[in-house]
């Protein structure tokens, strides 16, 4: 349950509305007409919740719950329950999400440009553009409509924004093009020169970083992540992609649409990445590599060799996942027997 003082739910709906939103079945038509003031999770909803039950692990909070209404699938809908409604979809947890974005949608832009605020004549504002107190944005900027711009941003010269963006607090964006609907949260570093030298015979010569990052619609990006700009080609983030907390992309890498790259990973430079490639938590990729779509790389996994299309791969090295557990299962028995233990596999 949220707190109210940090978040206002919309609503409330019937659960009709709510049914019709994700393309839901409900186990008992009569229940159509019930209220739904909030979402919450199964063990601490109450009457007036809607709740998600998604796991045989959480059989026993179902069989308890106070929630007025619980979405799940048909099989877990069978399980004892302590008489909430039940909204029986396919996938429970997209269901959920959807119903969560209707509860409490996406901030929506202001207007408002804040009197502390640096913006020169020469930039370009769409209708309904917020800026928060603080903010720098620098010359020849472009900003879509009902973009928002967050307190102490800097956008530094030539940068476009699209539409519908939202750019989080302290957030620094330079040699950057951004489309629409994308999030950046706070602390981002986007744009920076990336880390390229060169031997010399004084130390390390710095290589000119002259390429751009671009950023497609719909991308997320969390806090405190860095993403490099091009040294003379662009850094590419796919539309759709995900990317969490705490992310080193480096340049010249180019990621696919609708990856999702999970917190502490990195990408070194020049590394290619598909479309729909999971990288977990962690996770390190070496230079100039080709990680094909569909991959998965499990959480901790260091890459240093092409990942073919498809393929799961773990370990550090990463290799296939197999191969991964055949050789921890390996170590474990030669453990055991230099021991003198008993090997319990």
């Amino acid at each position: 349950m949220s707190d109210k003082r940090f978040f206002k739910a919309d609503g409330p709906f019937a659960l009709g509305q709510i049914a019709e939103l994700v393309g839901g079945r409900l186990a008992s038509p009569d229940d159509m007409n019930i209220i739904v003031e909030d979402v919450a999770c199964l063990k601490t909803a109450r009457d007036g919740d809607i709740a998600v039950f998604c796991d045989t692990g959480f059989a026993d909070a179902f069989a308890t719950s106070h929630a007025s209404v619980v979405v799940t699938s048909e099989k877990l809908a069978r399980l004892p329950h302590n008489g909430s409604a039940i909204l029986v979809v396919d996938d429970p947890k997209t269901a959920f999400a959807r119903i969560g974005q209707m509860f409490y949608p996406r901030k929506t832009s202001s207007g408002k440009i804040h009197p502390s605020a640096v913006v020169p004549p020469c930039v370009k504002l769409g209708e309904d553009v917020e800026i928060a107190a603080g903010a720098v944005i620098g010359d020849g900027v472009a900003i879509g409509a009902r973009s928002r711009i967050g307190a102490n941003a800097v956008i530094g010269d030539g940068v476009v924004i699209g539409a519908d963006c939202s750019i989080g607090p302290n957030t620094s964006i330079s040699h950057t093009l951004i489309g629409h609907h994308v999030t950046i949260a706070a602390n981002a570093s986007i744009g920076g020169e990336g880390f390229g030298f060169v031997p010399g015979p004084k130390g390390p010569v710095k290589v000119s970083q002259l390429g751009r990052v671009v950023i497609e619609d719909k991308v997320e990006i969390g806090n405190n992540c860095a993403i490099d700009r091009g040294s003379l080609e662009d850094t590419v983030i796919g539309m759709g992609t995900a990317i969490d907390n705490l992310v080193q992309i480096g340049h010249n890498v180019r990621i696919g649409r609708y990856c999702v790259l999970a917190g502490q990973a990195g990408v070194a430079g020049s590394t290619t990445i598909g479309d729909g490639v999971m990288v977990g938590g962690g996770v390190s990729i070496s230079d100039h590599l080709t990680i094909g779509s569909g991959a998965k790389i499990a959480g901790k996994s260091g890459v240093m060799r092409d990942v073919a299309p498809g393929d799961v791969v773990a370990g550090y090295p990463a290799v296939p996942v197999r191969q991964w557990h055949k050789q921890t299962a390996a170590l474990a028995k030669l453990i055991a027997r230099k021991c003198g233990g008993k090997d319990s596999s």
